[in-house]
């Protein structure tokens, strides 16, 4: 009886721990972070502003 005791106390311990790792190291999230995200990733592919415009020729 006293290695089942033993085993549920390390499964507790191991899973508090995760669950403390868990909360310290996960991502940071806002109510507008989605459109925030959605709008670096949008600006990263828009063509500088100021350069030629290039013509297709058909």
């Amino acid at each position: 009886m006293a290695g089942v005791i033993f085993l549920f106390v390390a499964v507790g311990v191991c899973v508090v721990g995760f669950l403390l790792i868990w909360l310290r190291h996960r991502d940071r999230t806002t109510f507008t972070s989605s459109v925030d995200r959605f709008d670096a990733e949008m600006s990263a592919l828009r063509p500088p502003s100021g350069g030629r415009r290039r013509r297709r020729n058909r």
